[in-house]
């Protein structure tokens, strides 16, 4: 079976692979420059900003991305249901699923119209004093990050790879330029944040001169209206739990450490950042590419799941070893004077993505065999058991360590479970 091409074309579900070796090259460049461009992002706050400065944008930039990564339960299910919707016979009788890409931004809308109607009681706290323009730019952002995921998912589900690889690589481009006018501009704080959301409009651009991406807009889900907002929303709420974790854990942080000791945590925020990038960044950018993987595998049970975990807890257990070697130094390359944490804690905190590289992974599993319900289980069991942690009376390094090493392996425990009866059950 060949690859689906960018005419839209469906694939003959008899024969095709769900990405063919150039598609796959095109995903990791992508996921390559998403990953190097956060990196850079962050680093230039670090060298604008002074360290109090610092902890307000990582704790914006950790809200931000945790209410875009809520939204990767809409690309996951969009991915999953319009893979489905090409590859099934079709049927005279059937009825005709919703067009993904304007019901992806209906439910951003909805987010964003629950966000602005509770501004009042998470703004101040997560926000700071500056928390009523912050919240017009949070909402516009979450209402063109659903259109982006929804885009994203579309183009997965569809096989249109080339095109997914540039929607990807360049909004995080974007991001990249954006910040890098702002901050040579002199904006400090808020012009930094504002210019992070802003790229989440990408796909509006790339709209106007990529037909493929435009033609996604007309792509539909294989189920119901109201089937595929149940299923989507149950996926949301998964993904809610998983970027409280991913991204949001800054925020987290804030809310469950003193004032004082937030002000002086930008070194070890910025070392949970920049460990986990290497690993999730890429998994993230890949979550279409292993949804496909496990629909077109999952007769092999939890033993397609099992390849794919060995290499990366192989890749977390080696990048631990140079993070305790090499992590000290690079933290104070790219932070600069007083970044300074223990090498222990950064192997730690290396080790711990893995784990949540991980955990992302036996979601994608769950999720591909239509195990909804403890796709979001496991998400919710590991963000509890993690907050959990978080309120114990401890250092704030060995609170976020903990957090970020026993929450995930409880979550994976719930997916590899779920995966198992799966099996069994013939699904």
């Amino acid at each position: 079976m060949t690859e689906q091409t960018d005419s839209g074309t469906a694939p003959n579900p008899a024969a095709a692979e769900p990405i063919g070796a150039r598609g796959a090259t095109g995903v990791g460049i992508a996921s390559l420059v998403a990953a190097a461009s956060g990196i850079v992002v962050l680093i230039i706050a670090a060298h604008t900003l002074t360290k109090a400065q610092n902890a307000e944008f990582l704790s914006f930039w950790g809200l931000i991305f945790f209410l875009f990564g809520i939204f990767g339960g809409l690309q996951n299910e969009a991915t999953r249901t319009v893979h489905v919707a090409l590859h099934r016979p079709s049927s005279p009788g059937r009825a005709r699923g919703p067009r993904v890409v304007p019901a992806g931004l209906a439910l951003g809308a909805g987010v964003a119209a629950v966000l602005l109607a509770t501004a009042r009681l998470w703004g101040p706290g997560t926000l700071g004093t500056r928390w009523g323009p912050l919240t017009a730019v949070v909402v516009v952002g979450v209402v063109a990050f659903a259109g982006h995921s929804a885009v994203a998912g579309a183009l997965a589900g569809s096989g249109r790879w080339s095109t997914y690889s540039r929607l990807i690589g360049a909004e995080a481009t974007v991001r990249l330029l954006l910040v890098a006018a702002v901050a040579v501009a002199g904006a400090r704080t808020v012009g930094l944040e504002a210019a992070s959301a802003g790229a989440a409009g990408t796909w509006l651009i790339l709209a106007v001169v990529l037909r493929p991406l435009r033609q996604s807009f007309g792509l539909r889900a294989d189920d119901t209206r109201r089937l595929f907002a149940s299923r989507t929303a149950q996926a949301m709420l998964a993904t809610a739990a998983s970027s409280a974790f991913v991204v949001g854990f800054p925020v987290l942080l804030r809310l469950t450490t003193p004032t004082d000791a937030f002000a002086a945590a930008a070194p070890l925020i910025l070392a949970v950042q920049l460990t986990r990038a290497p690993l999730l960044m890429p998994l993230v950018a890949y979550q279409g590419v292993a949804i496909t993987y496990f629909l077109a595998h999952r007769d092999e049970g939890v033993r397609a799941l099992l390849r794919l975990a060995a290499v990366i807890l192989a890749v977390g257990l080696g990048g631990a070893g140079l993070a305790a070697l090499l992590g000290p130094w690079l933290l104070s390359v790219f932070g600069g004077p007083g970044y300074d944490v223990a090498p222990l804690t950064l192997a730690t905190l290396t080790f711990a993505a893995s784990l949540l590289a991980l955990l992302t992974l036996t979601g994608i599993a769950v999720l591909s065999v239509g195990s909804h319900r403890a796709y979001a289980l496991g998400w919710l069991a590991a963000t509890t058991v993690g907050i959990g942690i978080l309120l114990l009376p401890a250092t704030i390094d060995a609170r976020a360590a903990a957090s970020l090493m026993i929450g995930p392996v409880v979550g994976v425990a719930i997916h590899v479970a779920a995966i198992g009866r799966a099996n069994r059950r013939g699904r």
